[in-house]
C-alpha cells in the first residue's frame, strides 16, 4: 500500500496531479485545497496518500497535510460517501470550516459538495461529530503529560474510546496496541488505537 509520495510534478488538472517518482508517473486525485498548494510543473512536492483498492481499480488520493488525509479517511467510512464524494466534500470548503461545520452540526458547507444531499450531509455529521469531539478533547491535554509518564494520556484515550462506544475490554485492546515508548501525541495514540480496533 502506498502511503506517501515525494517527487516532481509533471502535469496537473483541476482535480489530479501526475507525480514523477524515480521515473514512474503516479496519477493522484487531489482536493481543491491540495491542488492550490502544488508547484508548477517541474517543482517537487510531497503528498500523503490514501490507496483505494477495488477488484477493478487501484486509485491514489493525495493530500498536502496529514490532517486532510485523516478527515478524508473518516469521511469514506460514512455510508454513502465513497472516495470521490469524500474528495468533493474536502474541495467544498477549507479543512477548518468543514471541521467546525461538523462539530456545530451545520450541514451547509458539506452540502455544497457535488453529489452530497441533505441525507448524506446529516450522516457525515452524525458519524463524525463524536470522533472530532473526542479528538478535540484530547488535544486539550498537554503532550508533556505523556512525556512525564503520569498516565494522563492513556487514561484520556481510554475515556475517548469508551465515549465512542467501545467496551472496556475493547478500549484495553486499543491501548495495548499503542507504542507508548515513542511518546505519541494524544491524537496519534487515539488514531493508532482506533486503527487496531478496525476503525480508521
Amino acid at each position: 500500500m502506498i502511503a506517501h509520495l515525494s517527487g516532481v510534478v509533471r502535469r496537473a488538472g483541476a482535480d489530479f496531479v501526475v507525480l514523477d517518482v524515480a521515473g514512474i508517473g503516479y496519477m493522484v486525485s487531489v482536493s481543491t485545497t491540495t491542488r492550490q498548494k502544488l508547484p508548477a510543473p517541474g517543482g517537487e512536492y510531497d503528498l500523503h496518500i490514501h490507496t483505494h483498492v477495488r477488484e477493478d481499480q487501484l486509485a491514489l488520493y493525495g493530500f498536502a497535510s496529514v490532517e486532510e488525509l485523516d478527515l478524508f479517511e473518516m469521511l469514506i467510512q460514512v455510508d454513502g460517501v465513497g472516495p470521490k464524494v469524500g474528495l468533493n466534500i474536502l474541495s467544498a470548503a477549507s479543512l477548518e470550516v468543514l471541521k467546525r461545520a461538523i462539530v456545530s452540526e451545520d450541514t451547509a458547507p458539506i452540502r455544497r459538495a457535488n453529489g452530497v444531499g441533505a441525507r448524506t450531509a446529516a450522516k457525515v455529521i452524525i458519524e463524525l461529530k463524536p470522533r472530532l469531539d473526542a479528538v478535540a478533547e484530547l488535544e486539550m491535554i498537554p503532550r508533556a503529560a505523556a512525556l512525564a509518564g503520569d498516565g494522563a494520556v492513556p487514561k484520556a484515550v481510554e475515556s475517548a474510546l469508551r465515549n465512542l462506544g467501545f467496551s472496556s475490554q475493547e478500549a484495553r485492546i486499543g491501548l495495548e496496541s499503542v507504542d507508548w515508548k515513542s511518546t505519541p501525541s494524544t491524537q496519534k495514540a487515539l488514531a493508532d488505537a482506533l486503527k487496531a480496533l478496525g476503525r480508521k
